[in-house]
């Protein structure tokens, strides 16, 4: 059984990579809620603030605080543990691939160049095809 995502929490502080990945969301499963971070220092704030969320999206190259910084902090916390991260990055460098899913990231995607392509990571997120929770 799928395991529902009914929140995620995505790190990213390119305004054009936020609207397109909330675009998807809203049309394959718009019941899904985002809460946005624009940098890492915002999403670990958040974190902190809010109960839980069902899946964190993490960009890497973020001011103040990169995605790969905020992984190991994330990790570190054992009340994330069951919380999929999922590293959504225009980096394809396998020093950067191995070193996030060596250190707790669930999955690793390289920014699709289209909105079709996002489409298909968010459908099979919807879908549960990801098998995020394990």
């Amino acid at each position: 059984m799928p395991f529902p995502i009914k929140h995620i929490l995505l790190a990213d502080d390119d305004a054009d990579d936020v609207e397109m990945f909330q675009s998807a969301v809203d049309e394959i499963c718009p019941d899904i809620k985002i809460t946005v971070a624009t940098d890492g220092v915002k999403l670990i704030s958040l974190l902190n603030k809010i109960s839980t969320a069902d899946a964190i999206f993490l960009d890497l190259n973020m001011p103040r605080k990169t995605g790969k910084e905020c992984l190991n902090e994330i990790r570190k916390e054992n009340k994330y543990n069951g919380v999929p991260i999922v590293i959504l990055s225009t980096s394809g460098n396998k020093a950067d691939i191995d070193y996030c899913l060596g250190n707790g990231a669930n999955y690793y995607f390289v920014k699709p160049k289209s909105f079709k392509e996002l489409k298909i990571i968010v459908q099979k997120l919807c879908n549960g095809q990801l098998n995020i929770k394990e």
